[in-house]
């Protein structure tokens, strides 16, 4: 009986540490994105604690995760930084998405169900409806937005059946959504008929199952982050020093 209960307190005290150590790693991963550690910022284990509320040792184990994942550097001697924004560095974002999502896309068409198509209809329509309540007015919480678009492009993708692209997707679009941060007035003079016009040419293809037009347009479609930053001639530049 005694040995039962240790095995109970053990496995409880693991599941504990796993969801401190998963706040940790969504709190500061929420906080970089939108911005509010900009980069290079020095990640202070003892301001995070008192921050967040939680100990070293998740705040530790939640670096090392973004770490992994590309939002956090960390130096010899030097401790945890926000890691460096770049062209450069959009640019690779922006053609490793051009590889993965018309790819994953491909495969969703080919697989997906009535199920999928009402989901992208639905989360097309949260996106729309947001984005006309919020015409003209500006965006200071991006963040129930960014929520809505990346909901519409998991959407679209979400019948590949490959846990490993989806992931991949998520990361990428993840890190790419700290550079949209900047542009957030130019989304919103774009205007809400622009701005959804071509998010509906690519769900009405998805939906007719045109596997070339969608994986297409889809493919231009991720370039609009770069060229929103950085201007329409830089991202002609890194498209024709790409890898072919």
């Amino acid at each position: 009986m005694g040995n039962e209960r240790t095995k109970v307190d053990i496995r409880d005290l693991a599941a504990e540490a796993g969801s401190l150590t998963e706040s940790a790693y969504r709190n500061i991963r929420a906080d970089i994105i939108a911005g509010r550690f900009p980069p290079g910022t020095k990640l202070q284990i003892d301001e995070l604690k008192s921050r967040y509320g939680l100990s070293a040792s998740p705040l530790r184990e939640g670096l090392a995760r973004l770490i992994s994942q590309g939002f956090v550097s960390v130096e010899s001697q030097r401790g945890f930084r926000v890691a460096a924004m770049s062209a450069a560095d959009l640019a690779d974002i922006t053609l490793a998405r051009q590889v993965v999502e018309p790819a994953a896309l491909k495969l969703a068409i080919a697989r997906g169900d009535d199920a999928w198509e009402g989901a992208i209809l639905a989360a097309y329509h949260r996106l729309d409806r947001y984005v006309a309540r919020m015409e003209g007015q500006p965006l200071e919480n991006f963040t129930e937005f960014s929520e809505l678009h990346k909901a519409f492009h998991v959407a679209l993708i979400a019948a590949c059946g490959s846990p490993r692209l989806l992931d991949e997707q998520s990361r990428l679009y993840d890190q790419a959504e700290r550079y949209r941060q900047g542009m957030m007035q130019n989304f919103i003079m774009i205007g809400h008929g622009m701005l959804m016009r071509e998010h509906k040419q690519l769900m009405d293809m998805v939906l007719a199952r045109d596997s070339d037009g969608a994986c297409s347009s889809l493919y231009h479609h991720l370039s609009h982050t770069y060229e929103f930053c950085y201007g329409e001639d830089a991202a002609a530049n890194a498209r024709q020093t790409a890898p072919p």
